[in-house]
């Protein structure tokens, strides 16, 4: 064997034969921290092995499971060829001579927990010292070993999926799953040639467009065993994407972008919405699967509650507007299943649906980092008698022979992983913003008649892929946030860029000044999706702690005192507001992801405009004239670790429920801890606003990037900052910018116009120099009711048309008029 040593980004196969090789040895050590070395193989059998079942066999290193430790992808004659890592730690050898090459990764493995931070990954990938010792590399002959597993009694029918969980980043960057996907799918290819009935299921058209245009030999083989059946593309989502701070566009460009690659690539179209590992699923997504064409739901992430275990594995999953989706919990509780006996055995005595279904799906293979199914869990399911199959059949019979499933209506709640709500607060700052920009990227190009249509999808698919589930929520190494603030940033400057090229165009240039309004309702002067021409550039309204409806008051330590609400005169606060806490945070288990109750035991207050430990927050506190808003904005150099920072306004509103904005909707949640359900809701998720109404009066809770609530005994709490130490030992360290508002309000959320008030945080006016006439404006879209919001105007992906996206929010019946505008503006 001979070595080649890459420091920094891979080389391509082209490239790294090439390259200087030296003799490596067993023994020798190989790799520092997230390099690459290329292993030349040469040799040949003996002549007395003729006709053995001859492999050769390596262990490279490995020091911990499949996927979190090193790994190879062997190529051979040009070409990959399988995947070595701890679990297909041999390759078949045909033939005398041996010559190929092993492409092997030294990924270090990343920390959960523990009372040190975690390593910096930025820190160790400029590491000189090897991670790995190389301890075999030998031909060997590859002996059957019998097993003692015989077949089991399966009245109960099991469709057995072979499957890869791979994370799209995690404790690895993108680059390294990319490559990660190239071992497990070779590897899986060359399964489906030895084993003819073995099928394997693959999610995230992301990673097929990786494959696709960095390991051309795998993908085509891809499309053949699509053509033949036994590999199956499912997941209908771009990315296995967290569905809790995603906004409603994001999620359905996820589907649309995800079906389309499918249908487009292999001219198949899944029904499945397959979300394994994600991290709780909000009460719009049946709706959005049903108008996506996807009949049916696997998750089996509820299986990891810490309160309430899932009361069903199959079960009929109705969201806010009562559309049902057949839904099914594979009942093995994994998405890597080993393929024992045992393991086969307790899936059948789990499923807690007997009565009404008499199929269940096992998942096996192993995942997160990838790998897949070993030779032997394949001939384990012809030993037990379990049927390999389609997950797409298994779902079509189970549906048609189900009878009498239970409906469970609203979101599926995760009780677990409630610190992702907060943790990498700039990553999820960038989300909001990215969204916002390309949703008027895409409103002022369609109305400026130049839509890059090719830029935007980029951009789409740039943001969509941030959104998977370990990178959005804040639970990757240090290196995945590096990327993802810097590609954030860059989806949102173009997108704006894009928009403002789109806004002059219309505008043109002169000594007037034109006001561009992409929210749903009029503002500023300007029409709902559309823009007024004004005399001169608007400022900003006078700015005091008391207008015509409110009156401010506040301590020496920046707590409020006092909002009295002059036109109901009454007192919103029930004590001290804008309370800034400071709570323990030193989760159980999961650092980055979990927010333990007892974090809600103990906190110091913070006066704002002071240094608290090693950081300082600042505040502006605003009140426009005319507006019920008092808008918080809020800079904070933070540097507190295991600690969480929520801000808490105690008010005079009691009430059984608060309302939360989900995306394209809302949802109630209790405010009590009076059933096992409703204490472990101590946090929750929401989009921009959440409200505590008890039907006379109420108090809105608006944000421009945060999405952790605990709304409890008139108590208002939203959680701005967390200080993890793993996997990224500096997670949240440095400067934040970020916004919340307080709006009390007589009677409903609805008639108050609490949505119009969170759209007009998160949704700055454009104003621009223009030459179109004096008092002219336009709108794109109107719409006669406030109950129904325009989110999306954008150009159809096949056509000229035109696609706009409304949605009605207030959970209510309503006849509703659009009115559009397609004449170009008058300047004069």
């Amino acid at each position: 064997m001979t070595a080649f040593p890459v420091r920094g980004e891979p080389v391509s196969y082209a490239d790294a034969i090439r390259g200087t090789f030296a003799p490596i040895q067993v023994g020798d050590p190989w790799g520092p921290p997230w390099s690459t070395t290329w292993f030349h193989v040469r040799g040949r059998v003996p002549e007395s092995w003729a006709g053995r079942r001859v492999v050769a066999s390596f262990d490279l290193g490995f020091d911990g499971p499949t996927g979190f430790t090193c790994e190879a992808l062997a190529w051979k004659d040009g070409k990959p060829w399988r995947g070595v890592d701890p679990n297909h730690r041999w390759l078949p050898i045909h033939g005398q001579d041996v010559d190929f090459y092993l492409e092997a990764a030294a990924n270090p493995r990343a920390t959960e927990q523990g009372p040190e931070p975690a390593p910096s990954m930025i820190a160790l990938r400029e590491s000189p010292e090897p991670a790995f010792v190389l301890r075999e590399a030998a031909l060997a002959i590859l002996e059957d070993t019998p097993s003692t597993d015989g077949r089991i009694d399966l009245s109960h029918r099991i469709t057995a999926v072979g499957h890869a969980h791979i994370d799209t980043a995690w404790e690895w960057p993108l680059r390294e799953a990319k490559r990660k996907v190239a071992r497990s799918w070779s590897t899986q290819l060359a399964l489906m040639d030895e084993y003819p009935h073995y099928v394997f299921a693959a999610s995230q058209p992301a990673q097929y467009e990786w494959i696709k245009e960095s390991y051309p030999d795998i993908y085509r083989r891809i499309q053949e065993k699509v053509v033949a059946g036994s590999w199956e593309p499912v997941g209908a989502m771009w990315v296995e994407a967290d569905c809790n701070l995603p906004s409603g566009e994001s999620l359905v460009r996820q589907l649309l972008h995800g079906k389309r690659f499918f249908m487009r690539e292999f001219g198949y179209e899944t029904k499945i919405l397959w979300l394994p590992d994600v991290f709780g699923y909000p009460g719009n997504l049946p709706q959005l699967m049903a108008e996506a064409g996807c009949d049916f739901f696997l998750t089996q992430k509820l299986s990891w509650n810490d309160t309430n275990k899932p009361e069903h594995h199959t079960f009929i999953w109705e969201g806010i507007d009562g559309t049902g989706i057949f839904t099914h919990f594979p009942p093995a509780d994994t998405y890597n299943g080993s393929f024992t006996a045992e393991e086969v055995e307790r899936s059948v005595r789990n499923f807690k649906d007997p009565a009404s279904s008499n199929r269940s799906l096992y998942l096996f293979g192993w995942g997160d980092g990838g790998g897949g199914p070993q030779p032997e869990m394949i001939e384990a399911a012809h030993r037990l008698g379990v049927e390999l199959g389609r997950a797409a059949d298994f779902f079509e019979k189970a549906a048609a022979e189900s009878h009498d499933l239970t409906t469970s209506a609203g979101e599926l709640y995760f009780e677990l992983h409630r610190g992702t709500y907060t943790s990498q607060s700039r990553t999820k700052r960038l989300n909001r913003q990215a969204q916002q920009a390309l949703k008027e990227a895409e409103m002022w190009s369609v109305a400026a008649g130049e839509y890059p249509q090719g830029e935007l999808d980029a951009l789409w698919k740039s943001l969509l892929l941030n959104q998977f589930h370990d990178i959005l929520p804040g639970s990757s190494i240090d290196w995945v946030y590096e990327e993802a603030e810097r590609d954030l940033s860059r989806v949102a400057d173009d997108a704006n860029s894009i928009a403002d090229v789109a806004v002059k165009s219309i505008a043109g240039a002169g000594g007037r000044f034109a006001v561009f309004n992409a929210s749903s309702h009029p503002r500023g002067g300007a029409p709902s999706c559309g823009w007024a021409v004004v005399d001169r550039q608007p400022s900003i309204s006078s700015q005091s702690l008391e207008n015509e409806f409110l009156r401010v008051e506040w301590n020496d330590g920046g707590a409020l005192t006092s909002i009295w609400d002059k036109e109901v005169e009454r007192e919103v606060l029930g004590g001290p507001g804008n309370v800034l806490e400071l709570h323990d945070d030193n989760p159980r288990r999961w650092d980055a992801w979990d927010l333990d109750i007892e974090h809600r035991n103990s906190f110091v207050s913070v006066t704002f405009d002071r240094r608290f430990g090693e950081s300082i927050l600042k505040q502006t506190i605003s009140l426009e004239a005319g507006s019920r808003v008092l808008r918080f904005d809020t800079t904070a150099d933070w540097h507190e670790r295991h600690k969480i920072l929520k801000v808490a306004f105690p008010v005079t509103v009691s009430a059984e429920e608060a309302t939360y904005e989900i995306q394209f909707g809302h949802i109630r949640r209790p405010t009590h801890m009076k059933t096992p359900q409703a204490r472990a809701m101590f946090e929750v998720c929401a989009q921009r606003w959440a409200d505590l109404s008890d039907g006379h009066y109420g108090v809105a809770l608006l944000n421009d990037c945060k999405h952790g609530y605990d709304i409890h005994d008139s108590v208002m709490r939203l959680s701005l900052l967390r200080g993890p130490t793993h996997p990224d030992p500096n997670a949240d360290q440095g400067l934040h910018q970020l916004t919340y508002a307080l709006m009390p309000h007589p009677g409903d959320w609805r008639e108050a116009g609490v949505i119009e008030a969170a759209e007009d945080l998160n949704a700055p006016l454009r104003v621009v120099p223009t030459s179109l006439a004096q008092g002219s404006s336009r709108s794109l879209i109107e719409v006669n009711t406030r109950q129904v919001i325009v989110d999306a105007i954008k150009r159809a992906e096949d056509s000229d048309a035109t696609i706009v996206r409304l949605y009605e929010a207030w959970g209510r019946p309503c006849n509703a008029r659009l009115s559009t505008w397609s004449s170009p503006p008058s300047r004069s």
